[in-house]
C-alpha cells in the first residue's frame, strides 16, 4: 500500500478499512465446516431402542419372578416405559407390582408368590446347593419313621433328637410361606437354611460349619477371634461373645449371626452380586446399610438396583 497517494487526513480511515477487511478474511478462512453425521443424536432416555426396552422388561421378569414375561406383559410394560420416557418412577412401579401383587394368576398363584418362590430358591442355592423341597420332605419322612420306632422302643433321647431334626427341616419349608405372609424377613430364611441336617451334611463338623456360615451369609471368613468364639459356642456349648452378643449353643450362634450388622451388609452384597454381578461400592454400601440395618427390607435393596440405568443397560 502506497500511503503517499492518500491525503494526510484520509490515511487513518484507510488504515481502519484495511484492518477490518484483513480480519474478516482471516476469520472466514479459519471457520470450520459443519459436518452432519446421520443418526448421531445425543444419548437420552427417549432414544433408547425398543429392543433395549424389551430386554429390560424381560430381565426384570426373570430376575424378580423367575420367568420370562408373556407376550401381553411384554407389550404392556414396554409401552408403559416408552410412554413415560423410562422414568425411574415407572420402572419402580413395575418392579413393586411384581414383588407385591397378589392377584391370582394361572400357574404361579400371583406375582408375589412367584417372587417369594424365587427368593426362597436363591437362598437354597446359596446355602443348600439348591436341594428340592421334595428331597427335604423325604428327610422329614425318614426322621418321622425313626421317631416312631424310637417311641415304640422307649428310646426317648433319640426320639426327641429326631423331632428336633424334623422341626428344622420343616422350618426350611415353612419359611417360604412365612416370607410370603410377611411374618419373617429374608435374613430369617437364611437362618433356616444353615440350621438343618442337610446343611450339616454339606459342611461336616463345626470347623467347616462356622467357616461356611460366615462365607455364605457374610461373604467373608471369620476372624481368628470370631472363629474361636463361634467354635466354643457350638462345639463346647460354652458362653462366648459374637458381634457384641453372648451365646452358648448352635441356636444362639445362628440367631446372633443373622441379626448382626454384618448380616445386613452381607445381604446387600448378595443383592448386588445376584442382580448386578458385582460388589457394591463403598458409597453404595454407606448409602443403603444404615436404613437396611433398621428395616431389613430386602425388597427395597433389590428394587433400587433394578431401576438403575446400569441394570437396565441404558447407559
Amino acid at each position: 500500500m502506497d500511503w503517499q497517494r492518500f491525503p494526510q487526513m484520509f490515511r487513518p480511515v484507510a488504515f481502519l478499512v484495511l484492518v477490518t477487511v484483513a480480519c474478516t478474511l482471516t476469520l472466514s478462512s479459519c471457520k470450520k465446516e459443519t459436518i452432519v453425521v446421520p443418526d448421531n443424536n445425543p444419548a437420552s432416555t427417549i432414544n433408547i431402542s425398543r429392543i433395549k426396552i424389551e430386554n429390560y422388561v424381560q430381565r426384570i421378569f426373570i430376575d424378580v419372578i423367575g420367568r420370562e414375561p408373556l407376550e401381553h406383559e411384554m407389550v404392556e410394560n414396554g409401552e408403559r416405559l416408552q410412554t413415560d420416557s423410562l422414568k425411574r418412577s415407572t420402572r419402580m412401579e413395575i418392579v413393586l407390582e411384581l414383588m407385591n401383587d397378589e392377584t391370582f394368576r394361572e400357574g404361579e398363584g400371583s406375582y408375589r408368590a412367584a417372587y417369594i418362590l424365587n427368593l426362597y430358591n436363591l437362598a437354597k442355592i446359596r446355602c443348600m446347593e439348591g436341594v428340592s423341597d421334595g428331597y427335604i420332605q423325604s428327610q422329614i419322612n425318614i426322621a418321622s419313621s425313626g421317631a416312631l420306632r424310637d417311641s415304640l422302643d422307649g428310646n426317648w433321647d433319640s426320639y426327641y433328637r429326631r423331632l428336633n431334626t424334623i422341626r428344622k427341616y420343616q422350618a426350611v419349608l415353612d419359611s417360604r410361606q412365612h416370607l410370603f405372609d410377611r411374618k419373617i424377613k429374608f435374613h430369617h430364611v437364611f437362618g433356616k437354611m444353615i440350621n438343618n441336617g442337610i446343611y450339616d451334611q454339606i459342611n461336616m463338623n463345626t470347623f467347616n460349619f462356622v467357616r461356611a456360615a460366615f462365607d455364605e451369609l457374610l461373604w467373608r471368613l471369620p476372624t481368628e477371634e470370631e472363629f474361636s468364639n463361634s467354635f466354643d459356642m457350638i462345639e463346647n456349648e460354652m458362653p462366648a461373645q459374637l458381634f457384641n452378643r453372648m451365646g452358648s449353643n448352635k441356636e444362639d450362634f445362628v440367631d446372633i449371626l443373622i441379626h448382626s450388622p454384618a448380616m445386613a451388609e452381607g445381604l446387600i452384597i448378595w443383592a448386588f452380586r445376584i442382580f448386578l454381578n458385582r460388589d457394591p461400592s463403598p458409597l453404595e454400601m454407606a448409602t443403603y446399610l444404615p436404613d437396611f440395618i433398621q428395616s431389613s427390607e430386602i425388597d427395597h435393596i433389590i428394587s433400587e438396583i433394578i431401576v438403575t440405568d446400569e441394570y437396565a443397560n441404558f447407559r
